[in-house]
């Protein structure tokens, strides 16, 4: 076998071997767990319609706690909390609704069917909703 044949065999070697290795770790799939959870949670002040949101924290307690943070009104209350949804806040003349949905649609639904009617007061997704 010629020195140049040798070099051309082994470059096809070292290429089939790195492929090997490389291959799989690129076309396979990453496991069915492998989806992040994104929570998100909605704190309102019924007396002064003060919001605050958090979006895309790791845990409900920490958006909770967040949202609470971020609403302006000393008596904010945690109204809705969401993992890779939406939430969202409706007020009609006599009441405040809430709703909660992977989807921002539902989410808005279900809030006015608790208000009662009215309207979108706020809403907020994260980032892996519906």
């Amino acid at each position: 076998m010629t020195l140049r044949r040798r070099f051309a065999v082994a470059a096809l070697s070292l290429t089939a071997a790195a492929s090997a290795l490389v291959a799989p770790a690129v076309m396979e799939q990453a496991p069915a767990d492998a989806a992040y959870n994104y929570y998100g949670a909605l704190a309102l002040s019924t007396s002064t319609g003060a919001v605050g949101r958090a979006l895309d924290y790791p845990s409900y307690s920490a958006a909770s706690a967040a949202a609470r943070q971020y609403c302006p009104a000393s008596d904010c209350k945690v109204v809705a909390q969401f993992v890779n949804g939406c939430g969202a806040i409706a007020t009609s003349p006599s009441y405040w609704g809430y709703g909660t949905a992977p989807r921002l649609y539902t989410a808005q639904s279900t809030a006015l069917y608790y208000a009662g009617g009215g309207s979108i007061y706020y809403w907020a997704c994260t980032s892996n909703h519906g």
